[in-house]
């Protein structure tokens, strides 16, 4: 006795190992797959604040131009070339324009003829050709139109806004307004709670270009990085041969690290912007966690031992010694069975609990009162359901003793088939009915399969629509339904033979089911036709998958035949529609695709 109750023991603790490391592994994939959704959303919140801001200092000192020119004199002195009178009046502008915003840093006037006019930063120096030495000035010249991106010139690298000034339609020249990188980095951070850093590629470095290499990552040199922020950069570079996007761990504190490119003024790449902010670290709450459900379990199975040692004691004092036996005769049986009043279930077997994923009999009866509460109808009524014809489902069998009864049971899933027998015992003039329940959905898989392409036959997609239906209504999820024809399969036959033929059906019935979900229904419905059920699936998403089918199989290569395709019927379950209903919808649309040319998609 002390060794079935050790066993017992033991079977436990493995199932309590078994649900809390599930429930951890699950908990922990959930937690992972959100931590990557914030991830993938702080992500796309730099990028687009990174974006609005580029966007938005574009637009802004286009502004900023236009109320320039609109000052009087400005023009005038521009088209005339008149540095010093150019100066005086845009003076008090850029005072103005630069306690707006102290990272401007440059303010410029080019001539058309590609010399600088003037340099409100260095007012005294100016009519040098910087068309000469500057790309993106000779560009703007040579395309008289808004030029904007990164690039390097004497103040080092800045972004860059050159627009270009007309006069009566006539092209004068470009003003052009450089903005320090730090404008960047401190809107990021101000907007997105990010610390930013730049980094220049070295083969994009011109001769202006004189950057203290302080941090290098591979081919990018990083651009005004202090002290502060250099021993963190050199802790990235470790790991990192390369400027990429990640998590990593610097002083007990993880941090997300994004990076995105910074481009020029013909859109190439010629650095890229880092974003550090802090955040969670996943590894260190995957080691608490994992330690936390190891007490848990190891905590269970020792309140669970005890339990079990005080059960067993008080069970063994108590049961008679034909109860006992009545129940080892239960458990020896390999199929679940069940003793029954008609009414009340007063005994099972431990496959019948293993089966329903009961640890004990009373734990089933606090949430069912019948077996029968998981008895499933069919496409007949070949199936016992827990009343027919207004007799209870163990009366019914009893008067009826030479028809062969079926349950369908699905679990977690899974549908199981079985055949049910019931045995009546007289004991002291109190009826019991043994029922055993044997699986025979093994016997039926053969049955249930084509036999040429190996999919689903028709009978068994006719027994699980009705199920599938059922728990989409049930769940109110969706449900749709494609019906796939291949295009001229009659041809097929005629000019390469039925062995040709069913050559196609095969390769076609492999490359939909390589690519459909484990919980997706694929049945070859007859002939060159076949049909696929997508639960929880809606329009644009069935959509999605018929597409991305018919690109897989336009490109395949059939033995033989070369190309072959296929039309498609798509349809998606209508409240208060029945089966038949959506099937029908469903071939409607098929035939719809193959009346309209064939290899299309019609939904």
């Amino acid at each position: 006795m002390n060794s079935l109750k050790i066993k017992i023991i033991f079977i436990l603790s493995l199932l309590i190992l078994a649900v809390v490391s599930t429930m951890t592994t699950y908990s922990l994939m959930h937690e992972k797959k959100e931590n990557e959704r914030r991830l993938s959303e702080a992500y796309e919140q730099v990028h687009r604040t990174y974006n609005e801001t580029i966007r938005d200092t574009v637009h802004f000192y286009q502004a900023r131009a236009e109320a320039n020119f609109r000052s009087p004199g400005v023009l005038e002195a521009f088209r005339e070339g008149n540095h010093y009178a150019l100066y005086e009046l845009m003076k008090p502008r850029w005072e103005v324009m630069q306690h707006e915003n102290p990272s401007l840093i440059v303010l410029q006037f080019h001539q058309a003829n590609g010399k600088s006019l003037l340099r409100l930063h260095k007012p005294d120096v100016y009519g040098d050709n910087i068309a000469s030495e500057r790309p993106m000035v000779a560009y703007a010249h040579a395309n008289t139109q808004n030029v904007s991106g990164f690039e390097e010139g004497r103040q080092g690298l800045a972004f860059r806004v050159l627009i270009p000034v007309f006069d009566q339609g006539i092209y004068i020249g470009l003003i052009e307004f450089g903005i320090a990188t730090p404008y960047f980095t401190d809107k990021i951070h101000r907007f997105a709670g990010y610390d930013a850093f730049f980094f220049v590629n070295k083969n994009s470095l011109g001769h202006f270009g004189e950057f203290r290499e302080s941090v290098v990552v591979g081919q990018y040199v990083g651009i005004d990085i202090s002290l502060h922020d250099e021993s963190f950069l050199q802790h990235y570079t470790r790991y990192h041969t390369k400027l990429q996007n990640d998590v990593i761990t610097y002083e007990q504190q993880a941090y997300d690290v994004n990076v995105l490119p910074i481009k020029e003024y013909r859109s190439h790449s010629i650095g890229a912007i880092m974003f550090v902010r802090p955040t969670d670290d996943f590894a260190v709450h995957v080691r608490h966690t994992l330690v936390a459900s190891g007490l848990i379990a190891l905590l269970l199975i020792l309140i669970m031992g005890l339990i079990v040692d005080r059960i067993y004691s008080f069970v063994t004092a108590k049961m008679s010694f034909q109860e006992r036996y009545a129940q080892m005769i239960l458990d020896s049986v390999p199929s679940p069975v069940i003793v029954t009043d008609g009414n009340t279930l007063i005994a099972a077997s431990d496959v019948f609990l293993q089966y329903f994923h009961y640890e004990t009999l009373e734990a089933f009866k606090h949430e069912h009162q019948c077996v029968c509460e998981y008895f499933e109808e069919g496409g007949t009524d070949e199936y016992l359901m827990p009343m027919r014809n207004d007799q209870r489902w163990t009366t019914f069998m009893l008067e009826h003793p030479h028809k062969t009864h079926k349950a369908k049971i699905t679990i977690h899933g899974v549908s199981t088939v079985f055949e049910v027998r019931i045995s009546v015992l007289n004991l002291n003039d109190t009826l019991r009915y043994v029922v055993i329940f044997n699986d025979i959905s093994s016997m039926q898989q053969q049955s249930m399969s084509d036999p040429l392409t190996g999919a689903a036959n028709r009978l068994y997609f006719s027994m699980v629509y009705s199920h599938a239906i059922n728990v989409a209504r049930r769940g109110e999820k969706p449900l749709a339904l494609i019906f796939i024809d291949i295009d001229h399969f009659k041809m097929v036959n005629d000019m390469y033979g039925h062995l040709i033929g069913d050559v196609v059906l095969k390769q076609i019935a492999e490359i939909v089911s390589k690519r459909i979900r484990n919980s997706d229904i694929f049945a070859r419905w007859g002939g060159e036709e076949f049909v696929l059920l997508l639960p929880d699936t809606g329009l644009e998403e069935a959509i999605g998958v018929a597409n991305s089918l018919k690109e897989v199989i336009n490109s395949e290569e059939f033995e033989h035949v070369g190309t072959v395709t296929c039309s498609y019927g798509v349809a998606i379950l209508k409240e208060n529609e029945t089966g038949e209903e959506l099937l029908k919808r469903s071939d409607e649309k098929l035939y719809q695709a193959k009346e309209s040319g064939r290899n299309r998609i019609v939904s």
